[in-house]
């Protein structure tokens, strides 16, 4: 068996396209290689930092789960279960937070982020964030994590908690690596695609006629390129429809044939956008079909995470046995 691959995404809303390229394409992939073991979860204790309805976050979770499923996820390859199934999960943020100065967990710039987001909503659970996502990964010792880049801090904090224990207490973990090659997939105005910003998104369950009135109403081309006869710039100033392309349109990175036609006047944005919905329909409408057919299936989806939980909880309660040992607790 290869690497011992973790990755989890929290219960915030609806799956969207920066999702599925960033981050689930790569689950799938690692999984179906048949040469890792792999463990995906829904974080919803670490959901709770941020505003949220308790309603939401039930439904929200459940129906995640479906979009993993549909994407590829087979509960008999990966493990699949949701954070909070494992309690060993949090008695394990304890004891690495006794190693953790607070000093660092300050300077981490997504906290720093966050409270200027939100100023009236800074609680310890946001401070620890950081804690608590290393003690998922160091749970069922991780030794790959594909993450975006806003969290490499975080799992560069896991990293050194590892360190600081196996230094303190013995060689317990494994110091896990990052996925080096991370996508960025850009929001319709160029930014980040984020499920906080659904006017910015692209959500994997949207029809695709609404896909196609989004990205000729909002998708953003060279601002430059007045009209179809002038050259345009696909690299540099075609903010969100060209790097999507490079994504999701087969080829595209190898024959260039769009970005060339574009700088030699051969194709205009609008004819640019529509291919790129045509890619991205002939990628998610297998996914939209097997999504409908999960659609009334909660009960099988509370199944697979109540199964996958107990495999998840077998694995990290080992771990978490073997640091109360070194570290002197006693259970009696």
């Amino acid at each position: 068996m290869g690497e011992i691959v973790l990755s989890g995404i929290r219960a915030t809303g609806k799956l969207h396209l920066g999702n599925f390229l960033g981050a689930v394409q790569n689950f799938v992939r690692f999984q179906n290689s048949g040469e890792h073991r792999c463990f995906y979860f829904v974080a919803d204790q670490h959901t709770l930092t941020e505003p949220y309805d308790p309603e939401d976050l039930r439904q929200y979770l459940l129906e995640m789960v479906k979009d993993y499923l549909a994407l590829g996820l087979d509960p008999e390859r990966s493990t699949l279960y949701v954070q909070s199934s494992v309690p060993e999960i949090t008695e394990l943020t304890l004891y690495l937070g006794m190693l953790q100065p607070v000093g660092e967990l300050l300077n981490i710039p997504t906290y720093k982020e966050l409270v200027r987001k939100h100023p009236d909503n800074v609680n310890h659970g946001l401070l620890t964030y950081p804690v608590l996502m290393a003690a998922d990964i160091l749970g069922p010792k991780a030794t790959l994590v594909p993450v975006g880049s806003d969290q490499v801090p975080n799992v560069e904090l896991a990293r050194d908690l590892a360190k600081r224990f196996n230094n303190r207490f013995g060689h317990t973990f494994v110091v896990p690596e990052m996925m080096r090659q991370m996508v960025k997939v850009p929001g319709l105005d160029g930014g980040k695609m984020g499920k906080s910003d659904a006017d910015n998104a692209i959500e994997i369950k949207m029809p695709i006629p609404e896909i196609r009135q989004r990205y000729r109403t909002k998708g953003i081309t060279d601002k430059e390129r007045t009209t179809m006869d002038k050259p345009g710039d696909p690299y540099n100033r075609c903010m969100s429809v060209y790097p999507v392309h490079e994504l999701v349109t087969p080829g595209e990175t190898d024959t260039r044939e769009i970005a060339k036609a574009c700088m030699a006047a051969e194709i205009g944005c609008v004819a640019c956008k529509e291919r790129l919905v045509d890619s991205l329909a002939a990628m998610l409408e297998p996914f939209q079909a097997r999504r409908v057919e999960l659609a009334g299936k909660d009960d099988y989806v509370r199944e697979v995470l109540h199964e996958g939980g107990k495999a998840a909880r077998v694995i990290i309660a080992e771990t978490v046995a073997e640091v109360r040992d070194k570290m002197g607790i006693v259970l009696y």
